[in-house]
């Protein structure tokens, strides 16, 4: 028994060393001062409430610009913003979101960590910190946040408040947003135009010379349809509809600063896109754009005094061909509307007569569909019927382009004529002429439409695909289906 209390003597000496070497560790270090002591978890050294702000402004030492946002209530209890910094222009609006975002995150700072506290400011930038951040509350006091270095990782960014030792990490976008002056809070809907207040378009393109004028018409249901007046009176195509709403509403991608010296890198000393908004006021808003540099746009409204860019994919149609911006179309309508079609080719003709109801289809029992006075109610055995094929090849008789400097030879006269009848009474006649071995000039009415179309959209024969028949080989098609049929139906004979 006495040799193992012997044993124990010894072993509760060292339990007890042990234990004094930890407390002493422990209570050392709480007492001492660690420069670079680390604390995790987000740390709320500064929160103020919006609603509690006078104004926030910001001093960049590089620069030595101060941008300064301006905070008021209104009855209803709303914050409303205001820029005052130094680049303010009374004439330019600014976004009341851009600048709100800047008041919340300029005023709540909840800081990643601690790194230090006692003050060692030049380790880390604060020494001569690059922003000061003066938040202003309605109280009358003021709170000053200085803005450091970036970490070594680049994430978070030093900072201290004025009367405090104590040096935080925060995240590094308050750095990105101290640096923003007033062309950062420019509202980015540079234009917002109602149609009911618009009254013709102006579109041109230098590279190919293409100039293009629009009347604005609202139809009943509202919605804007756009007809060419200039170089021609034609109706437009949904690409150029759709390329004018967008720029109507043009939302930006954001604005950028370009002094003159750089305005032939971003294409903009002779810019290839321009458009004129003329509204029923007077009033005219000019838009100018770029060639496009690397998917994007850079542009310019006349009367403003900065620059933006837009991606590629926001807006579409400026650089598509005339003949894509255009109603593609001759003499495109609905067989609701018209009454009957006569054509013309040498000394051979037929009359086409409709009586189709709104809403119906050509093959509707009720319709009446015929050819030189005979029924032209004729399908194939899977359904698709022959007055369609002919109506269809003539209502999309394809544009093959703009000659609008061409002097068309008419002496020998139209090679060939459709003349359309509409349920008004209202005729309309379209005469093609010789340009060349492969394509004729377009008159509507006697006038030269500045169009030419391709022989194949009045002579192709489409074979089996009834989709592609030029409309006087798909007449000869129907006169066949109309003779050989049985029972209504026709099927045309097996290929070869």
């Amino acid at each position: 028994m006495k040799s193992v209390k012997n044993l124990l003597v010894p072993f509760i000496i060292l339990i007890a060393l042990i234990i004094s070497v930890i407390v002493y560790f422990v209570v050392e270090n709480a007492t001492a001062t660690d420069p670079e002591e680390t604390f995790s978890g987000l740390i709320d050294v500064v929160y103020i409430n919006s609603n509690d702000i006078d104004s926030v402004s910001v001093y960049n030492r590089d620069t030595g610009h101060t941008s300064i946002v301006k905070c008021t209530m209104d009855s209803s209890g709303i914050v409303n913003y205001e820029y005052q910094g130094e680049d303010a222009n009374p004439s330019e609006y600014y976004s009341q979101i851009g600048l709100s975002d800047y008041v919340d995150l300029l005023s709540t700072f909840s800081c990643n960590s601690k790194v230090s506290a006692v003050g060692n400011y030049a380790e880390y930038g604060l020494d001569h910190p690059k922003y000061t951040v003066t938040i202003k509350a309605l109280n009358g006091t003021v709170t000053t946040v200085f803005l450091g270095n970036k970490t070594p990782d680049g994430i978070y960014c030093y900072m201290y408040v004025s009367g405090s030792q104590d040096i935080y990490t925060v995240a590094v976008s308050k750095l990105e947003m101290a640096d923003k002056t007033a062309i950062s809070f420019l509202d980015t809907q540079v234009l917002q135009i109602d149609y009911y207040d618009l009254k013709t378009v102006h579109f041109d393109r230098k590279s190919d010379g293409l100039s293009l004028d629009a009347n604005v018409v609202m139809t009943d249901s509202g919605i804007a349809d756009f007809k060419f007046y200039k170089p021609y009176s034609h109706g437009s195509s949904p690409y150029f509809g759709n390329m004018i709403d967008k720029l109507s509403n043009l939302e930006i991608s954001k604005y950028i600063e370009i002094d003159s010296q750089e305005l032939l890198k971003y294409g903009l000393d002779d810019p290839e896109f321009h458009f004129i908004f003329t509204l029923n006021s007077g009033e005219q808003k000019e838009l100018y754009f770029s060639k496009k540099v690397n998917g994007f746009f850079y542009g310019f409204l006349s009367g403003m005094d900065n620059y933006f860019m837009i991606s590629e994919l926001q807006l579409e149609g400026m650089e598509m061909p005339e003949t894509v911006l255009i109603d593609p179309y001759i003499a495109y309508c609905y067989v609701k509307d018209i009454s009957s079609i006569t054509c013309k080719y040498g000394d051979r003709s037929f009359k086409l007569s409709l009586d189709v109801a709104e809403g119906r289809p050509i093959t509707a029992e009720e319709a009446r569909v015929e050819l030189d006075g005979r029924n032209a109610k004729i399908s194939d055995s899977d359904g698709r019927s022959y007055a369609s094929i002919l109506f269809e090849s003539i209502a999309c008789i394809k544009i093959g382009g703009a000659d609008g400097s061409a002097v068309p030879d008419t002496s020998a006269g139209a090679v060939f004529s459709l003349s359309f009848v509409d349920k008004s009474y209202n005729t309309t006649l379209y005469d093609f002429y010789t340009r060349d071995d492969d394509s004729f000039y377009v008159f509507k009415n006697g006038e030269y439409m500045s169009f030419y179309v391709y022989s194949r959209e009045l002579f192709n024969d489409g074979g089996r695909d009834t989709y592609s028949y030029g409309c006087w080989t798909a007449y000869e098609l129907l006169s066949r289906a109309i003779s050989d049929n049985i029972n209504g139906i026709y099927d045309m004979p097996a290929e070869g």
